[in-house]
Parts: structure tokens; sequence; C-alpha cells
């Protein structure tokens, strides 16, 4: 029961100022734009990781993460927002850490919401005018419209095992006219199955593949990508996962990071890298061009990471030149002990657009990361260990010198020495004494030729 009135009163003020912001926000959010795109036909936008899908263009006008504490963990989720000529629609969902669709707990979860919300409407002059029990292939849903001065404002909550889903259409007095579109498109929200999720990611996979580079040629080159990254013995495959310890991260749960495959000489082939949520995001293939090593990559678009912003160039600067065969093509300098010391990517338009730089001494290894302009980006210091492996490190502010943070690294290996177990904790000094607060766990799962 602390449970249910702990989550209820968090989703009720998660609702009024995260999810549906206009109704408490001031009554003028709730505008007619006549210019806006209108959502006759739209969509439908697909969300793999919300699992669901909705009458509305597929590139929302808004995104937010979502967190909502309870007693047993976070709630987390997202949430989406789209301003269109008939309204302003939200859609959202959270996850609690146990199922609440049973019929008891439903009931009390629902009454709750509608509590909250309408405490809510109340302090922003609306009134509850009518309410009813929905359902949603047999998944228990509630409907709720409230009516403000400046217009109608109408939710939607269906409860999917331990997640919980939540819409709003939110109407102008002039909007109102298009009542019967803004409930089509409540009406066309769909929960996706499991296997058809699968499916589609595996779809957005295949279609971001990119193609192969030539593997020869092998461009002259003192060490490799294996004995740069500090592996050791003849390394096929390397998979790196990560679990959070701070209570931070958005995702709580043991997660991929990257997926790396070398070829029997000790270089990168290709590799797969996973975004915060712990979903496929890039794909990359690394192979010789011209006799330079060079790769290519694809980025999976999700729909909560919308496209970057294009930067327009200045009048009369003439467009650069691409290489279409390439995205970024590396050069390399090594100390007399094989030791990387230099790594400088350029752009396929031939500009740079990263280096760094290693500076050893004893048992340290200062990292200097420059950008394009030339401009110190990042500065580090690292303390090894016999093995090369950090077992402290350092980050400065690049302008004042200054500490911005120190972590220290506890490992466990396997028998060639490769580390497949990584602690990271974070030194924060008080009163003179340090102390050590557990941050993350990196685990590798390495296979050999």
């Amino acid at each position: 029961m602390i449970f249910i009135r702990s989550i209820t009163a968090a989703l009720a003020l998660s609702c009024s100022l995260s999810f549906f912001p206009p109704i408490v926000r001031a009554q003028g959010l709730i505008v007619q734009n006549k210019s806006a795109p209108s959502a006759v036909g739209a969509g439908p936008f697909v969300s793999l990781q919300g699992r669901f899908s909705l009458g509305l263009p597929q590139q929302p006008h808004g995104f937010r993460g979502l967190s909502i504490p309870t007693p047993v963990g976070k709630a987390t989720g997202d949430s989406y927002e789209w301003r269109m000529k008939e309204g302003a629609f939200t859609v959202g969902y959270v996850d609690a850490a146990q199922p609440l669709d049973d019929a008891e707990i439903s009931k009390r979860v629902f009454a709750g919401v509608r509590e909250g919300m309408e405490e809510a409407a109340k302090n922003s002059g609306g009134k509850l005018i009518s309410e009813k029990q929905i359902e949603l292939n047999k998944h228990p849903g509630q409907e709720l419209r409230f009516k403000f001065l400046s217009g109608l404002v109408i939710y939607r909550f269906y409860l999917v095992s331990r997640r919980l889903y939540q819409m709003a259409a939110m109407l102008s007095a002039d909007q109102q006219l298009d009542e019967g579109i803004a409930v089509s498109v409540l009406d066309s929200f769909k929960v996706l199955r499991e296997d058809g999720v699968a499916t589609l990611r595996k779809e957005q996979a295949a279609k971001a593949e990119p193609s192969p580079l030539p593997q020869e040629p092998v461009a002259p080159r003192i060490g490799t990508d294996a004995h740069d990254e500090g592996l050791r013995g003849r390394v096929k495959t390397v998979l790196t996962e990560s679990q959070d310890l701070s209570g931070t991260w958005s995702l709580q749960t043991r997660k991929p990071n990257s997926m790396e495959y070398y070829n029997e000489g000790g270089n990168l082939t290709r590799r797969e890298s996973y975004d915060y949520k712990g979903n496929l995001s890039d794909l990359t293939v690394f192979g010789y061009l011209d006799g330079t090593r060079v790769s290519r990559f694809e980025t999976i678009r999700r729909e909560y990471n919308p496209p970057p912003m294009m930067i327009a160039r200045p009048l009369g600067e003439p467009a650069p030149k691409y290489d279409s065969r390439y995205s970024y093509k590396f050069s390399f300098k090594y100390d007399e002990k094989k030791r990387l010391i230099e790594k400088t990517w350029i752009g396929n338009d031939g500009t740079l657009w990263m280096r760094y730089v290693y500076n050893y001494t004893s048992n340290q290894r200062e990292g200097l990361v420059y950008s394009a302009n030339g401009s110190l980006n990042q500065r580090y210091l690292s303390i090894l260990d016999d093995k090369g492996n950090e077992v402290e490190g350092t980050s400065f502010e690049t302008r004042e010198g200054s500490i911005r943070y120190k972590y220290s690294y506890t490992y466990e290996v396997d028998s060639h020495g490769n580390w497949t177990k990584r602690t990271t904790s974070k030194m924060v000094t008080k009163v003179g004494r340090t102390n050590h607060e557990p941050q993350n766990i990196y685990y590798r799962s390495i296979t050999y030729y």
C-alpha cells in the first residue's frame, strides 16, 4: 500500500510537471497554431524503446527522459511531445519495479492518478468533467477529461505489466472543433509485440550496415589496435558491458557498450557500439585505402536521439569535398618502446577532427586531446600498474589546471593477463580524508584465436 501511494503521488507530479506541461505552467500554452502541421494522415510514430506506435509524425517536437522515485527503486522512461494544428499531444511511459496491472493494484493506481491529476488541474483553474474506465487489448486503462478556461485536455492511461503509459491531447477553445481528430490520434495508440520489436531492430541494423573496406594492402605501422589498447594474446573479439553503481544512469541493469572484432594481425575490422540505453547505435568497419588506415561508420537513429543539427555554411564559403569511401582516416606515432604517443583523426573532407597525444614518465601517462582548431579539449593523468592498467586517473580543467575529478580502479584478469572486470570508484577528499565512492563496473568477455 505504501508503494502504491508513493508511486501514484510521484506519477501525479510527473504528469503535471513533465509529461503534460501545459496543464500547470500556464493556461496560455494551449494555443492554436494554424501554421503547424496537421495530424491527419501523419505517422505512425514508432518507439521501439517504448514498444508502442501512434498516429503522429515520426519526428516529435520534444523529448525528455523521465525518472520517478519509488520505495523499490526508480521508475524510468521517456516522454515525447508534438505541436500539431489540431492540438498539442504528449505520450510517455515509465517502468516500475513490480507489475502494476493486477486488478486490485491497478484500481488503486488509477484512483491515485485521478486524485493527483484532479488536484493539479484544480490548482491551475481546471476541473474534471468526465472519467471512464477503458481497455487496450485487455490491458486496463483510464480516460480523464479536464476543462480549462483556455481549452480541453484529454488524458489516457494504460497499465501493461509494470509499465504505465500516459498520453494527452491538449486543445485550445478553437481547436476543440478538431476534437474528433484528436481522439482518433489517441485511438491510434498501439502496444507492439516483443517479437515484432525484435524484428524491427534487426531491420534497422541491416539497413545501417556499412559496406566493407579493403583489408589489403596493410599500411605499415609499428603497433596494432590490440597492442595500443593494452590487450595481450591473439585477441579475436572483445564484448564490453557496464553496470552503474552510483544510481545516476538512466539504465540501472548491466548493459552492453561495444563489441569489437580483431583480425589475426591484431587490428580491428569491426566495432558495434551501444548507446546509454543499451541499444545498438553505431556500426563501424575498418580497413585500408590508398595506403592509409581508415574507418567507415553508420548510425542507427533512435526516436529518443533526433538527427544532429546541421550548421549552415557562411555565404560564399565553398562546399567541402568529401571522399564517400570512408568516414575517417588515421595516423599513428610511437616512441622507441613501441608505445603509442600520438593518434590523429582526419575527416573525409581532409580536415583535422581530433588529435590525441600521450606522454610517459615512469609509471605515469599524460593524455592530451586537441580539437580541430588546435585548442586543448581534455587533459588527464593516469597512474599505471606493472601490466599497464590504469589504477588511478585524474582529469583536469583545461584552463585553470585544477582537478575536475579523480578515480581509482581495481581489476580481475584472465589467464592472458587481460582484465575482465574493472571496478571504478570516485576519490573524494573531505577534511583531509579520501573516500572511495563506487561508480560503475565494466566487464569484458574476450575470445582468442
